[in-house]
């Protein structure tokens, strides 16, 4: 009888294993081109694939933009390593896309101009075609630099930009935004429009959908050597202010930066910053914003974490029901681990105070992406460094399961997603429509950088 509940509990849990993998790739080169591909990001294809575009310095002498698609079955669809998206001279870095239907916009900053950075913008299709100009449009070839970009679809099958602008004073920095058709025309102001005039240096932008016709812009907005703040304002698709002013999410005293943030599902967002105590045990908390720009939650937000040691890397998604979940670098032991929170839409903590262990394994886990899984479920991937022990490094990639309540669904302190030799880079995850999930990494274990995938069914 004994022996019989052994190998029944035996089945068990190698039918649970299997199950979680049922259908897990293996590393599935995307571009191994010689010298160097890094920076992978990607969205879903919309057909049960995914797009993926990179930093590629294959010519050895400057930074260009490439992309492939991958079918369900993880197969390239387009050339060997990629097709060229931009080769324009100098360098092209920076990189972002959203998908509108059938059409992809792939926004970047660009050298090619000498002497400072711009901001250019190409669609292409399903096919890999591209359907601006060669090269790319121009967003903004204002003579001082651009930097730091980040995009939105407008769901109109065009785009909104935003990014770090120099013009002012080329020792500080405001934010613009502008949006473009999906033939990449600017909708509004040439080299855009002002997210909010400061005397500010403005840093670190997000941007949120609002409703049809508005976006929230999020931004860090240091003041002073000892005021920073978190501010959000809420922008009209014609390129208006819908707000007076900016709501200033953070306390009114102290140092507080990087921001995140998700939408709420109702209209508003939730916003995620850093205090920073004494850059020692720095802190982080959270706030919700009506529509109208009021703060929901208690006025100076909600700790998500303010335990002993320093948090930091922090990655966000929505929970699918008007609150967020975030997961952290965390280092209130020697090592820093992975914890994670759930706050509801009421503001209320829903997991354990200061968070619940996601992977404590020994090393370092470390840069954390965050999706949503299917339904009342979380993946997130990390860069582990459990074997990095002595002089080598052997960082290597995991993943996690979480669902609603906070619980681990798979193997504790997660799965190997690659352990190659070699050094890999902070891995981005995209959820197709199919379930799917493809996380995409640099890592160099035959070059100085290549690009791989693991298909996650």
């Amino acid at each position: 009888m004994k022996q019989t509940r052994f190998w029944l509990m035996l089945f068990s849990i190698l039918f649970v294993f299997g199950s979680m993998l049922a259908g897990a790739s293996e590393n599935i080169p995307i571009a191994i081109a010689h010298q160097g591909q890094f920076a992978p990001r990607g969205v879903s294809d919309g057909v049960g694939g995914t797009v993926v575009i990179w930093e590629d310095f294959r010519t050895g002498k400057d930074w260009d933009v490439y992309a492939q698609r991958l079918n369900s079955d993880g197969i390239p669809l387009w050339a060997e390593d990629g097709v060229p998206i931009c080769e324009k001279r100098r360098d092209q870095r920076w990189l972002r896309l959203v998908r509108n239907d059938n059409r992809i916009i792939i926004a970047w900053t660009d050298q090619r101009a000498p002497g400072n950075w711009d901001v250019y913008a190409q669609a292409i299709n399903l096919s890999g075609n591209k359907l601006m100009p060669d090269g790319g449009a121009p967003v903004c070839t204002h003579p001082a630099d651009q930097s730091d970009i980040e995009m939105l679809s407008d769901r109109s099958g065009g785009a909104v930009i935003v990014w770090k602008d120099r013009r002012r004073d080329p020792d500080l920095h405001d934010l613009y935004v502008q949006r473009i058709d999906e033939n990449g025309q600017p909708m509004w102001q040439l080299d855009g429009v002002p997210v909010f005039p400061s005397e500010a240096l403005q840093s670190t932008p997000r941007l949120i959908s609002g409703d049809a016709d508005s976006f929230y812009v999020v931004w860090w907005e240091v003041i002073g050597y000892e005021q920073w703040d978190i501010m959000v304002h809420r922008i009209g698709m014609d390129g208006k202010h819908l707000w007076q002013a900016p709501t200033v999410v953070s306390p009114i005293e102290g140092l507080q930066g990087e921001p995140r943030a998700v939408s709420d599902g109702r209209g508003g967002l939730i916003v995620i910053w850093q205090i920073y105590e004494n850059f020692i045990n720095d802190d982080f908390y959270a706030q919700r914003i009506d529509p109208m720009g009021n703060k929901v939650w208690e006025l100076d937000g909600v700790p998500i974490c303010n335990a002993d040691g320093v948090q930091k890397n922090r990655a966000i998604t929505s929970d699918g029901r008007g609150g967020v979940v975030a997961v952290w670098r965390d280092e209130r032991d020697v090592f820093s681990d992975l914890y994670g929170q759930r706050i509801d839409a009421d503001g209320i903590p829903r997991w354990k105070r200061n968070g619940i262990p996601l992977c404590t394994a020994g090393g370092y886990q470390d840069k954390p992406f965050l999706t949503q899984y299917g339904e009342n479920e979380f993946f997130v991937a990390w860069l582990d460094f459990r074997e990095d022990y002595g002089d080598e490094s052997n960082d290597a990639i995991y993943g996690q399961k979480i669902n609603l309540e906070g619980k681990t669904s798979w193997t504790e302190n997660g799965i190997p997603l690659c352990t190659a030799d070699g050094v890999q880079q902070p891995p981005y995850v995209v959820e197709s429509e199919s379930g799917q999930l493809s996380i995409v990494w640099s890592d160099a274990r035959s070059d100085i950088g290549d690009i791989y995938m693991y298909r996650l069914k």
